[in-house]
């Protein structure tokens, strides 16, 4: 178990500090297209004259170093080029790459590179992209292959368009149901593309030799990247290998393989180790979260029980597919939120663009979802003239209730979850603080308000994990797992619940870093899985090793194996007694070695959407309590209470830091934090000084309930506090001026705009149920 003390000296390994992997190591550094859209040429003759340079690549050079052969990657479409060829598809794609043993030298032959961009049609809005773009602007013409890192993603596509893949949901009848609804709401709400953050940029160092090809990756997949290495280079997977020291941190941006390509490629041109880091402005360009635009149709009753939805969203992939094609049947899903609809229909698109490209993100499409059904809910409440709870009450999924995947529920919690956001700041009233007056000691007006929200996510269904525990000699244990370490505590908690399925103490159990070569398989760290599979593989190793010390000593000392004890770090045999050591080495064992594994079932019809979306559904609430500038329309956050459905917590410490560090992830998205693009398409932020993080300043005071006991199921943590913090900010901003915003970040120009022209910032339209309704919907169905 790691030291609290190694991490907070710096002590960790990290990838930046390996060096010393064989002689030759090469540096490269990456030129990057300042434009988004052209075709390309590049001349590199120039900069391979540049003292100390080893050599210098275009795209088109490197697949002629390689073979000849087209070099693609990506996890669900091999649609990416580790250097642009022949076209460049978004401002900041890499175009030529220099490598030198002296990265300034590198630095210096790149200002020696010639590029000609003969510019194309600029497509950066899905919606525009999908409709009939000109021949130009459609990124990728022919239809790419798809990976076998995914092999059970299904895609709807359409050749000769931007689209990447259209996921359905079909529940019950949505037009029908529409129809007849007493009201029906239509809603319209976007949301930005969104940078990780991670202290760590992307970097990777790849090692050819004779036999294989060993790449350290900061990822959190290195079972998924080993399988796109290995399928672009055309090698089997025993010729590669992947490992990964500790993460400075990711939050999805490091899922799936990124850099690593290009670091395969040109250890395998040049035959020497290279080493691909990225800086800040170019990690910015290199993974973003989803920008969305979601439309919802909504039909309530009077009562504001909803009857009927209908979604349609379009989520901007940028210029590869990466895993987008996933991350929209999430999103499709998640739409339904924690309500029971009877009849609901959803439409999700991922469209290419010239922007760059989009993959998994903390919450996984979760949080755009949500801001758009709870900003919703808001909006039906007021328009109805509705307390905004009780319409949630009214809604809500109970167990029994089957929900937008047609699944029947279990272990719902969000009765308790929505109390504890109701009752989070207690029942004092809000000072008046409206139009007109002043707050204490400050010469600003202010206008307070309390909001809260209410959300589910899932987690990645089907999935394994795979886990071994070796028993040494001494009585110690060695956790082989592929689980990757980047900050959130995983380790300890496997730890500990080896620790406790053998009755030893915590300092007697190590947990290795991924090896692919050493460690089984894990599906992926992500999808706040981690303590539920590879902890559940654990705990099945644990059990084997159990029986297998009971049958062991049985044998040994010549007793049945019903009279055989084990735990707590001791083997009862009949009258011998032996520690787990002692035993190992009575029996001259050496090393005792168990393998467990965890695997949930489920999955989605392609046609329908229905079926088991989730092995455990994710539930929140937040509550939030602001104040809002009506001068300026800047927004403080003052409180901040999030509630998750934890179930049995593991580590009450770390998991109370997830569950903060979510909310201040959350508040960026609210509050400021927006990738955007220039007019030429290029992007706007360069650096952290441009990109708006939450800083302490910034950050009020949270607060944190963990709800369940010690003999509930283990819960995922690690972004079920996402998703609720948008919409219970937004609608405390609506408590605090009458005006929901439907667009984020909640930035203070918007806000402004907004309290002095409502109408121009709320996507909406109304209707009244009319007998005429029925043969519209049934026209749109068709």
């Amino acid at each position: 178990m790691i030291d609290p003390r190694t991490k907070v000296a710096g002590g960790l390994p990290m990838l930046a500090d390996l060096m010393d992997v064989g002689p030759g190591l090469l540096h490269a550094r990456l030129l990057t297209a300042p434009v988004a859209h052209a075709r390309l040429a590049v001349d590199t003759a120039a900069a391979r004259l540049v003292p100390g340079v080893a050599a210098v690549f275009s795209g088109r050079e490197l697949e002629a170093a390689l073979g000849g052969r087209p070099l693609r990657f990506g996890p669900v479409l091999r649609d990416q080029p580790p250097l642009a060829v022949e076209r460049v598809r978004y401002a900041g794609e890499p175009v030529a790459v220099a490598l030198a043993t002296d990265p300034d030298d590198a630095d210096e032959a790149l200002r020696h590179v010639g590029v000609i961009y003969d510019p194309l049609p600029l497509v950066t809005d899905p919606v525009a992209a999908l409709d009939l773009p000109p021949s130009g602007a459609v990124l990728h013409p022919r239809d790419a292959e798809p990976s076998a890192a995914f092999p059970e993603i299904r895609l709807r596509r359409e050749p000769g368009t931007n689209l990447v893949n259209h996921f359905v949901i079909r529940k019950g009848d949505a037009p029908g149901a529409l129809a007849r609804a007493d009201h029906v709401f239509t809603d319209t709400f976007t949301t930005p593309a969104m940078h990780h953050g991670a202290l760590e940029n992307h970097i990777a160092l790849a090692v050819p030799d004779a036999e294989r090809l060993v790449v350290w990756s900061a990822t959190q997949t290195p079972y998924k990247v080993r399988v796109q290495l290995a399928e672009m280079l055309g090698v089997a997977l025993d010729r590669v290998t992947v490992r990964t020291l500790h993460l400075g941190g990711a939050f999805g941006a490091k899922c799936y393989a990124k850099i690593e390509p290009l670091a395969a490629c040109l250890a395998r041109a040049m035959d020497r180790p290279v080493r691909v880091s990225l800086d800040r402005a170019q990690s910015l360009t290199t993974v973003t979260r989803h920008a969305t635009r979601s439309t919802i149709e909504t039909g309530v009753r009077a009562d504001g029980r909803i009857t009927a939805r209908h979604v349609t969203a379009w989520f901007d992939a940028g210029a590869y597919a990466d895993i987008s094609p996933r991350v929209i049947k999430n999103g499709a899903y998640g739409f339904g939120g924690p309500y029971d609809i009877d009849d609901i229909w959803v439409d999700v698109y991922a469209v290419y663009t010239n922007r760059p490209p989009a993959g998994a993100f903390r919450g996984y499409a979760s949080p755009q979802a949500a801001f758009a059904y709870e900003g919703q809910t808001e909006q039906i409440a007021r328009r109805l003239g509705l307390d905004p709870r009780q319409v949630r009450r009214v809604n809500l999924l109970r167990d029994g209730s089957r929900n937008v995947t047609g699944e029947s529920m279990t272990d719902c919690h969000y009765d308790t979850l929505l109390d504890v956001a109701e009752n989070a700041f207690g029942r004092e009233p809000i000072p008046p603080q409206w139009p007109g007056t002043e707050w204490p000691g400050t010469e600003v007006r202010e206008a307070r308000g309390r909001g809260l929200a209410l959300t589910v996510k899932g987690t990645n269904t089907p999935s394994v994990s795979q886990a071994a525990v070796l028993l040494n000699r001494d009585g110690s244990l060695q956790v082989l797992t592929s689980t990757v370490e980047m900050g959130q505590g995983a380790h300890l908690a496997l730890a500990r619940l080896a620790a406790e399925a053998l009755g030893i103490g915590e300092r007697m159990v190590s947990v290795s870093l991924p090896d692919t070569d050493v460690t089984p398989y894990d599906q992926q760290t992500s999808s706040s899985r981690s303590t539920i599979a590879m902890g559940g593989a654990v705990r099945d190793a644990c059990r084997n090793l159990r029986e297998l010390l009971a049958r062991l000593a049985a044998d040994h000392c010549g007793v049945p194996v019903e009279q055989v004890q084990v735990g707590g770090g001791r083997v009862q045999a009949g009258t011998a007694a032996f520690g787990y050591g002692e035993l190992v080495t009575v029996l001259r064992a050496g090393q005792l070695r168990c393998e467990g594994e965890y695997a949930s079932t489920g999955g989605l019809d392609h046609e329908t959407g229905q079926g088991i979306a989730s092995s455990r559904w994710h539930q929140a609430s937040g509550a939030a309590e602001v104040a809002v500038d009506l001068e300026t329309g800047r927004v403080r956050v003052l409180r901040y209470h999030a509630a998750v459905w934890a179930g049995r917590v593991v580590n009450p410490v770390e998991a109370r830091m997830q569950v903060e560090g979510a909310v201040i992830l959350g508040l960026g998205s609210v509050l400021g934090e927006e990738l955007g693009l220039d007019p030429a398409g290029g992007q706007a932020q360069r650096d952290l000084l441009d990109y708006r993080m939450p800083a302490l300043s910034d950050l009020p005071e949270i607060t944190v309930d963990l709800l369940g006991g010690p003999d509930d199921e283990i819960y995922g943590l690690g972004e079920t506090a996402v998703p609720p913090v948008a919409p219970a900010v937004a609608a405390a901003v609506a408590d605090a001026t009458g005006v929901v915003l439907t667009d984020l970040p909640l930035r203070p120009e918007r806000v402004l705009a907004a309290l002095r022209d409502p109408g121009q910032h709320q996507h909406q339209r109304h209707r009244d149920s009319s007998p005429g309704d029925r043969a519209d919907y049934e026209r749109i169905a068709r």
